[in-house]
């Protein structure tokens, strides 16, 4: 009986280890392809693929929206890993700076070469000499001139996906110069040294994430429908066409659209002030 028991039990671990070798080579088999990516972020909601040739020639179609893009990561910061150029495999359209927003996730700073997928809200922004220098010397677009503004397109990013596949990466672009006289808000942000502005349409039940004021003041002005702006420690503010809040620096705050109408606003930053040094009575 004892005999007959031990040899029960081994015959069922054997089975049991074909069965374990089995589900095993079954895994090794059908690995899917996104076991060979580095994913950062959220996971991917949108099926359908812009191409970045598409963006750079119809921005006003993409503009404040989630768009997923695929390409080849030009450059990246190589110092701290805040940020990710994207270009398009056949070279078509203009590069895509990519960022996750308060940098919550960071990028390798060895990843330029290599394809990638990004997921996240599309614009574009004019951005003053210094900012475009700033990112220069963190490898964006080494030795390219830099005009006094720049029109750079950015994603805020919410799921990226890097692969293990390296390609060459691409020579630099030139930097698109931005004229000044005249901004459309429709199609793009503004932003000179200290300060800058915009315009957001948020669609019935959508929401700008929040996100700090940072070093900055800011101000939000509703120019139709009704928003319902959120700031950390104090109690929800909603905002009617034609009125205003204003966020400290440093302040935590969150913007919805909880009717069931559109809504737009336009928002306005400054550097928050410093305090002068005190001078010394003798």
């Amino acid at each position: 009986m004892k005999f007959y028991l031990v040899k029960l039990i081994k015959g069922k671990i054997m089975r049991l280890q074909r069965i374990a070798i089995i589900i095993l080579l079954i895994e090794m088999t059908f690995t899917p392809a996104d076991a060979q990516w580095k994913h950062i972020g959220k996971d991917f909601t949108l099926k359908e693929t812009t191409t970045i040739s598409e963006l750079s020639e119809h921005p006003e179609k993409y503009y404040n929206r989630d768009v997923k893009i695929e390409g080849v990561i030009a450059s990246a910061c190589t110092n701290e890993g805040c940020f990710i150029e994207v270009v398009s495999k056949d070279g078509k359209g203009e590069g895509v700076l990519v960022n996750f927003p308060e940098l919550t996730h960071r990028f390798p700073t060895d990843c330029a070469g290599y394809e990638v997928m990004v997921e996240g809200m599309f614009y574009q922004k004019i951005y003053p000499e210094s900012r475009v220098n700033h990112w220069q010397g963190h490898s964006f677009r080494k030795g390219i001139k830099i005009p006094e503004f720049s029109l750079i397109k950015r994603i805020h990013a919410k799921a990226v996906s890097i692969s293990e596949k390296k390609s060459t990466a691409p020579n630099p672009d030139e930097i698109i110069p931005a004229s000044i006289s005249r901004i459309d808000l429709n199609t793009m942000e503004f932003e000179a040294d200290g300060f800058g502005g915009g315009k957001k349409s948020l669609a019935p039940g959508d929401k700008m994430e929040e996100h700090s004021s940072g070093n900055y003041r800011e101000i939000v002005f509703c120019l139709e429908g009704v928003l319902t702006v959120i700031k950390q420690g104090v109690e929800p503010v909603t905002l009617n066409s034609g009125e205003m809040t204003y966020i400290p620096p440093d302040t935590k705050h969150e913007i919805k659209n909880q009717s069931d109408k559109p809504a737009v606003y336009l928002f306005v930053f400054a550097r928050k002030i410093e305090p002068e040094a005190k001078k010394h009575e003798h």
